[in-house]
């Protein structure tokens, strides 16, 4: 699951590479199911695997239920699955084969206005 990079300057030298290790990509999976998902990073749990060429990759969050909105899974889902999709191929230029998701448990958040 390592990928490697290269960039090239005037006449084809190449002046370096940028390598994303396993780990790599896993803490970066996690990071974006985090931010889209609403939960705590370590409430997120994510395998990464090959899927011909692309990456697949299984995600299980908690349901983040907050009192003031109201929860749709099918839709929070959709929401994880295209965050990852686009965040590996836009951070880590990683195409995204497929992406299941799992649901494990409820995070119940409550929303506080600021005054």
């Amino acid at each position: 699951m390592t990928a490697d990079r290269s960039s090239q300057a005037g006449g084809g030298v190449v002046v370096g590479t940028t390598t994303f290790t396993a780990r790599a990509l896993q803490r970066l999976a996690v990071g974006i199911a985090h931010d889209v998902a609403r939960v705590s990073a370590r409430d997120v749990g994510v395998q990464l695997s090959d899927d011909h060429g692309a990456l697949r990759i299984a995600v299980t969050v908690p349901v983040a239920v907050a009192s003031t909105r109201r929860t749709d899974l099918v839709a929070g889902g959709e929401e994880l699955r295209t965050g990852l999709i686009e965040g590996m191929r836009e951070l880590a230029g990683r195409e995204v084969g497929t992406v299941d998701v799992r649901y494990s448990g409820v995070h119940r958040s409550t929303e506080r206005r600021v005054r």
